[in-house]
């Protein structure tokens, strides 16, 4: 690869990424090919290839970027709640379904589609085990904020929590694009999954 200005290399590996995830929103990942990418990005074949060399790169560093952006996010959130409990109800209402939500393809379901394959491609299995322990430690990290501070007294092993949060999320995620459920029906189990944390958490009222 010629030399470029750090700059000028993270600017124009931005910009791939993007078309790659307009095109994997459009198509599915498996479906997508590089061909897709390039013709998307508007660069020439040779420089999409010089900065990833398949669709598996690209997705696998969108979801590295996101990974590093949840963690931001869960630490803004602490930033800006008075309560640990707060900013957790904060977080769970971005998966309360809007009407404007409908029909909409989230980002989430590409990354399931890549990670179900987990299963029979063992290149999918470890880099979905490594970056999803990230996750789960981020946000182990966040509950333990609230035992530190008296509000939670777990009466399960945070991590527990944490997998089964994400489990529902996840399922969440996968519902509200694929299952003819109304908003009611996928903002109760939001709600559900509410409930359960408050008792798990053992949250001081």
């Amino acid at each position: 690869m010629p030399k470029v200005s750090q700059e000028h290399f993270i600017k124009r590996r931005n910009e791939i990424l993007e078309a790659a995830k307009r095109v994997f929103l459009k198509k599915g990942f498996e479906p997508a090919t590089m061909k897709d990418v390039v013709e998307e990005s508007g660069m020439s074949r040779g420089g999409v290839y010089q900065y990833f060399s398949s669709t598996e790169e690209m997705l696998e560093a969108l979801h590295e970027r996101q990974t590093n952006i949840f963690t931001e996010y869960l630490s803004t959130l602490l930033d800006n709640h008075e309560t640990v409990w707060g900013a957790l109800n904060a977080y769970l209402r971005e998966y309360e379904v809007k009407e404007e939500d409908l029909g909409q393809v989230p980002f989430g379901i590409i990354m399931y589609e890549y990670s179900v394959t987990s299963w029979r491609n063992e290149r999918h299995r470890q880099f979905m085990l490594t970056h999803s322990k990230r996750s789960v430690d981020a946000m182990t990290d966040f509950l333990q904020k609230g035992v530190e501070r008296g509000e939670f007294h777990p009466i399960q092993p945070l991590e527990t929590i944490v997998y089964f949060l994400f489990n529902v999320t996840d399922g969440l995620i996968l519902q509200a694009t694929i299952a003819n459920l109304n908003i009611d029906q996928l903002n109760g189990q939001v709600e559900g999954l509410r409930l359960y944390l408050k008792n798990a958490l053992g949250v001081s009222d």
